[in-house]
């Protein structure tokens, strides 16, 4: 590792904070342009809307945090209030606290919390099978402190992580440096602005999981290759920013898969844990009664209709209209077949179809 090296991550590191964040779109200006007496999200102050300059848009939670860019997420602001905030988590915004009573307050964080739910951009060690009850209690823990980015970036012997100085007064930063430098014995690396530390290779996964526990979000500056489809547990803790596509199919549990996400044409991989195994089997049970139980009800249903139209209760069936039945009874039947699958798929054929 060698000096240069060190200069050319804290000049990216330095770069990447100073980038602009994503412009805001321009529907979410006239959708909330269109507001009734419109004010500050932040300070209560009443905007003028034809006066464009002197108003804008900030997210509940920074674009750079992972903040996804819809209409819940993006809130009027004076020129003032935007300014003074920057980029950072509404958490680490102070001076916001002095000027605004507790009850706003509260609400804006609620409504924080409301956005992060709805988030892709959230990793936890609890494991793809974990219920989502016990991923949101995590999530919701780390949700009470502001949110930070560190950056990593790999070289020949190690890993390098870092942070621009200027953010260096925030209590969370203080303690991932303290973890880095006396948990994990990092080397401090000296630089005019950036907080850096040289971290080996064999604790890095280690230190980096606990710095996404104290509350960070690990984006890695070095350069991908092809091999970036592998599934593998070394990149369980990347952080990926949801964009549009990933809005439109939003998840309906509180945390995403590890990155990079499953692509087509790579074959899926499974946790071979002893809990991951157990809940497999449980919910494969589940969808094989749930299609057993739609089958069997819609063959008794047919049963019964064929004796009512035998004993003339019921009209006589049309030209095809019983086979159309048939077809319907049978599709339920694979699907019980394909439920079965993969229970079977180990050599042991499973009973035969009562007809």
């Amino acid at each position: 590792m060698s000096t240069d090296e060190f200069g050319s991550f804290a000049q990216r590191v330095l770069e990447k904070h100073r980038a602009r964040a994503a412009e805001n779109p321009r529907w979410a200006l006239d959708l909330l342009r269109r507001q009734d007496d419109p004010a500050c999200a932040f300070c209560c102050s009443p905007i003028d809307v034809t006066r464009r300059q002197s108003w804008g848009l900030s997210p509940l939670v920074p674009f750079t945090q992972g903040g996804p860019v819809e209409p819940s997420n993006l809130r009027m602001a004076c020129k003032a209030c935007a300014a003074e905030r920057d980029a950072r988590d509404l958490l680490a915004w102070e001076e916001l606290a002095g000027r605004v009573p507790a009850d706003h307050l509260n609400a804006l964080k609620e409504e924080r919390l409301k956005v992060l739910k709805r988030s892709d951009n959230h990793l936890t060690s609890a494991g793809h099978y974990a219920k989502p009850s016990t991923v949101l209690a995590l999530l919701q823990e780390r949700w009470k402190h502001p949110r930070f980015l560190v950056h990593v970036e790999r070289h020949g012997g190690g890993w390098f992580v870092g942070w621009p100085l200027a953010q260096r007064d925030q209590p969370s930063r203080n303690s991932a440096a303290a973890l880095l430098r006396q948990v994990h014995r990092a080397r401090w690396l000296e630089h005019e602005e950036v907080v850096g530390f040289d971290v080996s290779e064999e604790v890095f996964q280690t230190a980096v999981w606990q710095l996404i526990e104290h509350h960070a979000l690990v984006v890695d500056l070095t350069e991908r290759s092809a091999a970036d489809g592998d599934r593998t547990w070394q990149d369980s803790w990347r952080v990926r920013y949801p964009s549009f596509h990933q809005v439109r199919r939003r998840r309906t549990f509180p945390h995403e898969k590890p990155w990079p996400s499953h692509r087509e044409g790579t074959p899926l991989v499974f946790s071979t844990k002893a809990s991951a195994v157990r809940m497999r089997a449980k919910r494969q049970a589940a969808r094989e009664q749930e299609t057993k139980e739609r089958w069997l009800d819609a063959r008794r249903r047919l049963a019964k209709r064929d004796e009512d139209v035998d004993a003339g209760r019921l009209r006589p069936y049309l030209s095809g209209e019983r086979d159309a039945l048939q077809a319907d009874v049978d599709e339920l039947a694979g699907r019980w077949v394909a439920a079965r699958k993969p229970l079977t798929s180990l050599g042991a054929e499973g009973p035969p179809i009562q007809a």
